[in-house]
């Protein structure tokens, strides 16, 4: 989003092509256009299934299969017909079916990295699946994972050291929001994709906290009704959405499911973290919070309501994770600023530089 609105401050003209669950909260007067297409999120569970174990090699194979695969083909479908008019294509780091949709079209194409740890996309791994989508597509040349242009919105010690970014990568600051102002109160999360695929989670989390006396807010998402969440302690309130980034800076702890959009948040937030990883890039990013010092990891399936009341306090007493946490929201505000980063992607255009 701060690409997108710096690019629009500069006097670029967008539009936006999603699937419609994600492009219904699109800010107004952003988007010249919005394509959308619908999708299962449209239709909510109201159920919550069981909690399975994380298993690494599973999510590397939906990269492989699924954003690689059926997904990938879907999107190109999606961007193609918008590409004739386009002098751009901004997208995320595992939209390959618009990464390949631009190639063919002749559009330059800026990556924008979305998982923090940068463990998902691994090129060797994906060679096999992303020639059978070439194939596919009719494209000659291969896919360039990476774009013309690759923009890291999160700080460099944030990535894995064991997948580091390209040598010419673009960092760029994210948006800031309010300064850490810690109140003494705790925020948890589970997200919105495993929020209904998180078996009693809630409910060991619910019970942590009303054992804490902090204050404590859990949004549980749209997919849910809060008040199924009967049993809880007056200082604890379930919402199904909240103002993370808001809630982030006056947290004293945040408790959250290890997505890269959490991670930042709460680094920005300077608060101290308790993640609890299910899937997709969730294992990578606990792996990073406890590489980096600023907070535990624990494991979901077997983490009692205990255990996870002992995290959180012992997050809170640790002025040493909020130390570390600071210095890493500190690195992350000198990150150049989207406005720099617009320049350089107009500089290069201007150039021939971007193909």
């Amino acid at each position: 989003m701060p690409l997108h609105r710096a690019l629009v401050e500069a006097g670029h003209v967008l539009t936006l092509v999603g699937r419609a669950s994600a492009v219904r909260a699109v800010p107004a007067g952003l988007y010249d256009g919005v394509v959308s297409a619908e999708d299962h999120r449209n239709e909510p569970s109201r159920t919550i299934a069981p909690l399975v174990p994380v298993d690494i090699e599973h999510e590397l194979a939906v990269v492989e299969q699924h954003f690689a695969g059926s997904a990938a083909l879907t999107s190109a479908a999606s961007v193609a017909p918008e590409l004739h008019t386009a002098d751009l294509l901004v997208c995320d780091e595992l939209d390959f079916g618009a990464m390949a949709a631009a190639q063919r079209a002749g559009v330059p194409v800026v990556v924008v990295a979305v998982i923090a740890s940068g463990a998902l996309v691994r090129p060797g791994r994906l060679a096999a699946p992303l020639d059978r989508l070439r194939d596919e597509l009719g494209l000659a040349e291969l896919i360039r994972l990476h774009g013309d242009l690759f923009v890291v919105p999160f700080a460099p010690p944030m990535r894995d050291p064991l997948f580091p970014a390209p040598a010419d990568t673009v960092w760029m600051r994210p948006a800031i929001g309010a300064a850490p102002r810690p109140d003494g109160s705790i925020v948890a999360t589970l997200g919105t994709e495993f929020n209904t695929e998180s078996g009693d989670l809630f409910d060991r989390i619910l019970s942590a906290l009303g054992s804490v006396d902090a204050p404590s807010v859990l949004a549980v998402g749209r997919d849910l009704d809060p008040a199924r969440f009967s049993a809880r302690r007056e200082h604890v309130r379930v919402e199904q959405f909240v103002d993370l980034d808001a809630l982030a800076a006056r947290a004293s702890v945040v408790v959250h499911h290890g997505g890269s959009g959490l991670f930042l948040s709460s680094v920005l937030g300077g608060a101290p973290q308790v993640v609890l990883p299910m899937g997709a890039d969730q294992p990578f990013t606990a792996r990073r919070v406890e590489g980096l010092g600023v907070g535990r990891a624990l494991d979901a399936e077997t983490a009692s309501a205990d255990d996870i009341a002992g995290a959180v306090a012992s997050a809170r007493a640790d002025r040493a994770l909020r130390t570390r946490t600071g210095a890493l929201r500190l690195m992350t505000t000198r990150l150049p600023e989207p406005a720099d980063v617009v320049d350089r992607i107009e500089t290069a255009l201007g150039s021939g530089r971007l193909r």
